[in-house]
């Protein structure tokens, strides 16, 4: 039967193993900000594939959830292990330490990216807005003026001569 200390020390890897695909993932997603960016920066946007990288990047996002959700069910198992015997795995906690640091680093700069495409997308679909209202004013302009040519095709002449 296996020990206490190598259950710890499994977990404690399955727990460093979580980090490390956190840290993929996160790239990931920054890499995909930046397909987004250079999609933005078009003159034309291209939505079609805006639209992909928004469902790639939505796939990745719902994977951090379930690497952070696992990550919380093996760190409460291990946790009093690691608090009563910190010397002990020192060397783990400090690796754990410096990952969670470098996944804080980079969930804040995929922020900030965040809401740079958010302001540029927003900048795209303002346009698309304007343009839209203004084929709406001109085809509404040139149905009215229809209308109205076709009503002076059907008035009556006002002066008549009614002698004969």
């Amino acid at each position: 039967m296996r020990n206490k200390m190598q259950y710890s020390t499994d977990y404690i890897q399955v727990l460093t193993d979580s980090l490390r695909k956190k840290i993929s993932l996160l790239d990931t997603i920054s890499q995909i900000n930046g397909e987004q960016k250079q999609l933005a920066a078009e003159k034309r946007m291209d939505l079609e594939l805006f639209e992909e990288t928004v469902k790639r990047k939505s796939d990745c996002i719902d994977e951090l959830n379930k690497l952070d959700d696992g990550f919380q069910l093996v760190y409460d198992r291990v946790k009093p292990e690691l608090q009563g015997n910190s010397e002990k795995y020192k060397a783990e906690i400090r690796v754990l330490k410096q990952l969670i640091s470098e996944i804080t680093e980079k969930s804040m700069a995929v922020q900030a990216e965040e809401e740079r495409n958010k302001q540029a997308v927003a900048a795209h679909f303002a346009t698309y807005k304007k343009e839209i209202r203004q084929v709406k004013a001109s085809r509404s302009a040139t149905t009215n003026y229809y209308k109205s040519m076709n009503k002076l095709q059907n008035v009556e002449p006002v002066f008549m001569d009614k002698k004969k």
